[in-house]
């Protein structure tokens, strides 16, 4: 029984270990501020780095790191520097075709880091160089054809302060997947 038992998990791992498949993807893309932000910075640049398993062959599973870095404005004789956002998230997609042009929808849950912001105005120099952290969430629709990834995903990264941070992300990049049929 012990051996019968032995040989059917060996089985199923080794169907499972030969049917994986191991998604890498990177990308950049254009951030556009939303909530509060929005009043103190005008966009900038994101770029995202992801690591991730095919659970089956429509859901991934990843590991994500988002990171952006909005730069400032001039409101009412202030300017303001930047901020900075670094997010860590697990990250799940869902195709919604088997082949070819695989439109998806997907939704990562994890914390951001939000960065420093700097305000110059009449002489002074006021800088908030300390980072708070907090739960956010991302949903995205995007596609996938061949190698090419693309989405729109929409950041939401709690408040700080009495500011809400979110914004929306234009990204392409490249998803690659290993191994699996």
């Amino acid at each position: 029984m012990k051996k019968l038992l032995l040989f059917a998990t060996v089985a199923v791992l080794g169907f499972t270990v030969a049917n994986a498949q191991v998604k890498l993807g990177f990308g950049v893309g254009y951030a556009l501020p939303s909530g509060d932000i929005a009043d103190i910075t005008d966009g900038g640049l994101s770029a995202h780095l992801e690591l991730g398993y095919g659970v089956t062959e429509d859901i991934d599973v990843s590991i994500l790191y988002h990171g952006e870095f909005l730069v400032g404005a001039d409101v009412d004789g202030l300017s303001y520097g930047a901020i900075a956002l670094g997010s860590y998230m697990v990250n799940g997609r869902y195709y919604f075709t088997k082949e070819g042009f695989r439109p998806y929808g997907s939704l990562g849950l994890g914390i951001t880091s939000v960065g420093a912001v700097e305000l110059e105005g009449e002489g002074e120099t006021l800088e908030a160089a300390a980072s708070e952290s907090n739960f956010s969430f991302r949903p995205a629709l995007g596609f996938k054809y061949g190698v090419l990834n693309m989405n729109v995903a929409y950041l939401s990264a709690g408040k700080v302060g009495d500011a809400s941070v979110s914004d929306i992300t234009l990204n392409i990049g490249l998803l690659f997947t290993f191994g699996g049929n």
